[in-house]
């Protein structure tokens, strides 16, 4: 009750008409300039990221890609389900598993650059 008869008792603080205190920036541009920051930061490099790993799961994922999981699982594509999101991995010890194909973190390695490499390592062999 103390605090709030004091708080009462305390004058304004006298500012003459026609000038306003001196703000060196205004509050809503303050606010648009962190959300931009934060735009450009955080949201489009994770949205051009997400684009990324679609277009990598639409165009590039074929039968015998080795590819990795979030989950870490480490197998070769078997078979792709056509429309459906689904996935069959052949794993070692030919056990196979269906996962999602949004599941898939990244391809590892690709027929193609298998037989590339195969191929470099004959050149050098000779």
């Amino acid at each position: 009750m103390l605090i709030a008869a004091l708080l009462w008792a305390q004058d304004a603080v006298a500012v003459p008409k026609g000038d306003s205190p001196a703000m060196p920036f205004n509050p809503l541009f303050l606010m648009v300039a962190l959300f931009a920051m934060f735009y450009f930061i955080v949201i489009r490099p994770q949205q051009k990221k997400e684009r990324d790993h679609r277009k990598m799961l639409e165009n590039n994922l074929k039968k015998n890609d080795e590819v990795v999981t979030n989950a870490g699982i480490i197998g070769i594509v078997h078979s792709i389900k056509e429309g459906t999101d689904e996935v069959v991995l052949k794993l070692e010890d030919n056990a196979k598993m269906r996962i999602l194909r949004s599941s898939i973190a990244r391809i590892t390695s690709k027929e193609s650059d298998k037989s590339e490499a195969i191929q470099a390592a004959k050149t050098e062999a000779k």
